[in-house]
């Protein structure tokens, strides 16, 4: 069997960042990601099969010239990533690849398909099957009776397929007990030194840790997708693949890509002085609650190579946060910040606009609340009603929810909810008003943006905020 792996963004469109919960346009990073779940899938598929892996972010072919590579490569199989703002774009690009090629099939997969099962299919008649979950076991044994002469598809947990005229979902997949049993993602088959960071230029990857969230947040995905329960690779399988990363790949810039990082502290600490005993040199990043941090924590992360520390914050109001389930506090918010400040890790702050129980005091307070914080970095949103997760249902019985495509559903994106008291223009206004009085103060730029940012940098620098500036009012 022939597979082809595509990231479908082609042409000069957009650029989009699909992995896992992380669904937005990649300008609202300044940077691209390396898609890893693709190449996870890649790494199952090349066991039994040949395969190619298309990501489309940076190969910029046309729709005919990406059509007449899947044709020279001839496969049986190719299989999409996807994302909610990007839905429109991926299925284009692939009916464009089954009208080309109909004897090929289509197996797309992500939290689009996850979250809308049938529905999100029925949409697309020109595709054959997609994963609802998480995919890795579901694909490899997706691909194992696609090998038979006549696959019976109705026992794959957790696949989605067309049977005749009726789409036919699963039931859902067990999720996976041993995440070391995954194995690395085929980075050879990406490349690598394409995806680079915007204020160093240096090559960097992403590596899954643990998977999984106990907590309940309401606007999260990652419980439909990933779990609420923890679930880890284990020291040696992270130390592994880092190891591969620097010899093979030359990478030595890491975002340890999971939920909530130092969710498990002893884990946290035995994966920092693994990463010091091994005497591999690397900078990485990650993301965590601001009520699981510690000074002794950060400073054996710090020592371990950790520069960037990404914060959920999403609000300064106490009752937003109380109403999103968050289960932090405005003091745990100040705290953590300080620490990361005292320990020499800088900190990116991630916060989101339009929750229940917002108003345009709320909105503004916050804004005053980050500009105060001190943080390095800061990441805003507005708040997405995502297909089951608790905001989504409340928002749709309420009535807020703007009808539009599933496209405008994306967290990088505009609001498409009119809370009480405030529309979502109103929304996106505070969004961009955060980006703008945060990022273009004189003290920041003059802080960052000629002491940190290498000079080459600047243009990657301008077109973040180009990106900020553009079409944005208030």
């Amino acid at each position: 069997m022939r597979v082809f792996f595509l990231n479908p963004s082609v042409g000069e469109g957009k650029r989009y960042i699909r992995e896992g919960r992380c669904m937005q346009k990649a300008s609202s990073w300044a940077t691209l990601w390396p898609p890893i779940g693709l190449g996870t899938l890649a790494a199952i598929a090349r066991k039994t099969s040949e395969v190619r892996l298309f990501d489309g972010n940076v190969e910029c072919h046309s729709l005919t010239e990406l059509i007449d590579e899947v044709r020279l490569f001839g496969p049986d199989l190719v299989v999409v990533n996807t994302g909610f703002p990007s839905i429109e774009e991926d299925m284009g690009v692939a009916r464009g690849i089954k009208s080309a090629i109909p004897s090929v099939k289509l197996l797309a997969f992500g939290v689009y398909f996850t979250l809308l099962g049938k529905a999100g299919m029925e949409q697309y008649p020109f595709l054959d099957a997609c994963l609802v979950g998480e995919p890795e076991q579901t694909f490899a044994e997706y691909l194992e009776r696609l090998s038979q002469s006549e696959p019976d598809l109705s026992r794959v947990n957790g696949l989605g397929y067309r049977s005749g005229a009726e789409v036919v979902v699963n039931p859902e997949r067990d999720l996976v007990k041993d995440l070391d049993a995954i194995p690395f993602p085929a980075r050879d088959l990406l490349k690598n030194d394409r995806y680079r960071l915007p204020h160093n230029d240096k090559t960097f990857t992403l590596i899954n840790t643990a998977r999984g969230c106990p907590y309940q947040c309401t606007f999260c995905v990652v419980g439909n997708y990933y779990g609420d329960r923890l679930r880890k690779h284990s020291i040696t399988h992270v130390i592994d693949e880092i190891r591969e990363c620097r010899t093979q790949h030359g990478i030595e810039e890491f975002l340890f890509w999971e939920e909530v990082f130092t969710l498990d502290r002893g884990y946290c600490l035995q994966l920092c002085e693994a990463i010091l005993s091994s005497g591999l040199s690397i900078r990485w990043a990650a993301t965590t609650r601001v009520d699981l941090v510690d000074r002794e924590l950060l400073r054996h992360m710090k020592r371990a190579g950790c520069y960037l520390l990404g914060l959920g914050i999403e609000s300064s109001n106490q009752d937003i946060l109380r109403m999103t389930r968050k289960g932090t506090t405005v003091v745990a918010i100040t705290e953590a910040v300080q620490l990361c400040k005292q320990v020499g890790v800088k900190t990116m702050g991630h916060v989101i606009f339009g929750l229940p129980g917002e108003t345009r005091d709320t909105a503004e307070a916050t804004i005053r609340f980050i500009l105060g914080l001190g943080l390095d970095y800061m990441q805003a949103y507005c708040a997405v009603p995502y297909p089951k997760t608790a905001l989504g249902e409340q928002a749709r019985a309420s009535g807020w929810i703007r009808p539009g495509p599933w496209s405008s559903y994306d967290f990088g994106g505009d609001s498409v909810v009119d809370m009480p008291g405030l529309p979502a223009e109103d929304v996106t206004r505070y969004r961009d008003m955060a980006f703008r009085r945060f990022y273009l103060r004189p003290s920041y730029m003059a802080k960052t943006f000629v002491r940190d940012v290498r000079f080459r940098q600047l243009y990657k620098v301008s077109t973040f905020i180009d990106w900020m500036k553009a079409g944005r009012n208030g």
